[in-house]
C-alpha cells in the first residue's frame, strides 16, 4: 500500500438498526447530556479533517429530527432490514460518489459509547503513520470496529452481503491489519439491562 502523509478520511457511523432486543430505538437512549447517537456524532466532530456520515434506516424520521442540526451527512439506507452489511455497502457507495476523493473510511457503531475521540484519533494516527490496509480495534474477544479501511478495499466493502459486517473484511485481510487496544472500552449496548448497568457505572457519583 502506498504511504499517504495526510489521507482524506470519511467517518461512517452505522445507526440503521431497529434495536429489536432493546425494545425501543437504541439511537435515542439518553447518554450524558445527549443520546447514544448524539454522543457518537459529537466524538466524530472533534476529529480534525474528518467528514462525518451517519447511516440511518429504522425510525428514520424520528432519528433524523434529532440529529439534523449537526454538520454531518445523513444517509438513508432503504434496505436496512437486511443487515449491517447493507448499511456499509450503502455508505461506501455514497462516499465514493462524494465530490471529495477519500483515501480511507473509518467505520464505527453508536452502541459502543465508551469509544471516545481519543481512541478514534489513535486509529487515525496509526493509519496515517503506517503503510497498512486496515487499522482495527482489539475488543478483547475479537478484532473489529471502530476500524479504518483503505480505499483499496472500498470495492470489497461495497460488495458485502447483508448479514456480513466489517469483521468479515477484517478477518479476510487479517495479515494486513494493525490493531489498537480498546479492551477497556469494548462494551456493546444491545439490551436494556446492559444499557442500565453501563449508565449506572458511567454516570453514578
Amino acid at each position: 500500500m502506498l504511504y499517504l502523509q495526510n489521507p482524506k478520511i470519511a467517518h461512517l457511523i452505522l445507526a440503521a438498526g431497529s434495536s429489536t432486543r432493546m425494545g425501543e430505538p437504541k439511537q435515542l437512549l439518553p447518554w450524558g447530556e445527549t443520546t447514544l447517537i448524539g454522543h457518537a456524532i459529537l466524538q466524530s466532530l472533534e476529529l480534525k479533517e474528518i467528514t462525518t456520515h451517519v447511516v440511518l434506516g429504522a425510525n428514520y424520521d424520528l432519528i433524523h429530527k434529532r440529529i439534523n442540526q449537526f454538520p454531518i451527512t445523513i444517509i438513508r439506507n432503504p434496505n436496512w432490514q437486511t443487515g449491517m452489511g447493507s448499511s456499509i455497502c450503502f455508505g461506501i457507495k455514497h462516499i465514493k460518489q462524494d465530490e471529495l476523493s477519500y483515501d480511507a473510511v473509518l467505520i464505527s457503531l453508536i452502541d459502543q459509547p465508551l469509544i471516545d475521540t481519543n481512541h478514534l484519533e489513535i486509529l487515525i494516527t496509526q493509519f496515517r503513520n503506517e503503510s497498512t490496509t486496515i487499522v482495527a480495534s482489539d475488543l478483547g474477544n475479537r478484532v473489529g470496529v471502530p476500524a479504518i479501511f483503505s480505499s483499496t478495499i472500498f470495492d470489497e466493502l461495497e460488495r458485502l452481503e447483508e448479514d456480513f459486517g466489517a469483521k468479515y473484511i477484517i478477518k479476510k485481510h487479517i495479515n494486513e491489519v494493525k490493531v489498537v487496544s480498546a479492551i477497556s472500552k469494548s462494551i456493546d449496548v444491545d439490551t436494556m439491562k446492559q444499557y442500565k448497568e453501563l449508565i449506572q457505572t458511567k454516570f453514578s457519583i
